[in-house]
């Protein structure tokens, strides 16, 4: 059980095969083992890490100070303590986010990206519903309502249908009961920052308007039911 640990930071993460790096990070409160199901499969073709963000599983922990930024800076520092020159970076929606974020400020560490779901700017849409998350969070808890309220959103009509869709809910309520509340909130409200939706950010570019400046081959994924970051966001 491996650790990168620095000052008063510590990332906990695991590795699988061996090659070039490939770093997958998790969406919204999600630990390493978010991608139990991809890594045998991926392992067949590099050094595989998955890693608990700062703030989930047994990395650092706070209930503030969390930043989109901050998460990219503990991914470069993990690339550089595996001793690899670069990695190829898979990210599942916010950490989609946190993967351009990191090509974007170290872009010698990154050789490619892989962005399933991910966004670089929230439309209306997209604000509403993690606002809403807050809302059944303050009134309701971190429970069953909010964890349909995210199932809803993030699993596709058909697959929810389907028992393999069910398995997944299941998997995706236990993980969502795993967070802290205090820290839930904290994440979300990073994501809004990260979106430039708070009234101290008026004027302030969004990463949208950066992403030029990524010069890495990159890979963008859209689910065909996926309502919560279509193609439009994406």
């Amino acid at each position: 059980m491996p650790f990168y640990e620095s000052g008063n930071v510590r990332i906990r993460y695991e590795e699988a095969g061996s090659g070039e790096a490939i770093i997958l990070l998790p969406g919204l409160g999600h630990d390493h083992t978010y991608y139990a199901k991809t890594v045998p499969l991926l392992s067949a073709f590099g050094r595989v890490v998955t890693l608990d963000p700062r703030g989930l599983g047994q990395s650092t922990a706070s209930t503030s100070g969390y930043s989109v930024e901050a998460w990219a800076d503990d991914v470069i520092r993990v690339i550089e303590h595996i001793g690899a020159a670069r990695a190829h970076l898979v990210g599942s929606s916010l950490g989609a986010c946190v993967a351009m974020q990191a090509a974007l400020d170290s872009p010698s560490r990154v050789a490619s990206l892989v962005l399933v779901a991910g966004f670089s700017e929230l439309d209306r849409s997209l604000e509403m519903n993690f606002r809403m998350r807050l809302k059944i969070l303050d009134t309701m808890g971190l429970g069953d309502i909010l964890a349909s309220h995210v199932s809803m959103w993030t699993l596709g009509r058909s697959f929810l249908a389907s028992e393999a869709g069910r398995r997944q809910m299941e998997k995706l309520f236990s993980s969502v009961r795993k967070n802290k509340p205090e820290r839930y909130r904290a994440f979300i409200e990073t994501i809004l920052r990260f979106g430039r939706c708070e009234p101290d950010q008026t004027g302030t570019p969004k990463l949208t308007d950066r992403l030029g400046d990524i010069r890495v081959p990159t890979c963008v994924i859209c689910g065909s039911e996926d309502v919560l970051t279509p193609p439009a966001v994406s």
